[in-house]
């Protein structure tokens, strides 16, 4: 199963639906900062599962947490804001462990990121793909077997 994941798009959804085109994705994870964004995604391919949580810049919109199970793996995923991200990783980590998941997805600096953490647990940022600041990119999980991998692209 390939995963295609997405971060602070900032109102920039031509380069999600870039991506979408070249990777052929079976679902895709938002991790907020337009919400709205998401949802037009969603529109645009209504027959790809999307996940998605809202960022600082959302105003409640969409759940600030979700974990999602996908064959066997577990994924928290999170903006980061309400875990401190920009603060270090530590609030990260604590939530990944607390919830007993495979893989903390989260955004927020716009800094792409694929790490182990402790006790199994990875985090994957996929970095910005609204190019604001930073060079736009997005992420690409592999699901298989229970197992994981991650990838980082640039959009």
């Amino acid at each position: 199963m390939k995963i295609l994941v997405f971060s602070d798009s900032h109102g920039h959804t031509e380069q999600m639906i870039e991506a979408v085109e070249r990777e052929h994705p079976d679902h895709i994870f938002f991790l907020g900062d337009c919400y709205r964004d998401s949802r037009e995604l969603a529109s645009v391919y209504p027959r790809i599962p999307i996940n998605a949580v809202g960022g600082n810049c959302d105003w409640g919109a969409g759940p600030g947490d979700l974990i999602v199970e996908l064959e066997g793996v577990r994924f928290l995923l999170t903006h980061g804001h309400l875990h401190g991200a920009k603060s270090g990783l530590g609030g990260l980590i604590r939530a990944g462990l607390q919830n007993k998941v495979d893989m903390v997805c989260f955004g927020h600096t716009h800094e792409a990121l694929n790490i182990p953490a402790a006790e199994g647990l990875w985090l994957f940022n996929p970095g910005t793909v609204g190019g604001i600041h930073y060079h736009a990119g997005y992420g690409v999980l592999t699901v298989d077997g229970g197992t994981v991998n991650g990838s980082l692209l640039r959009a």
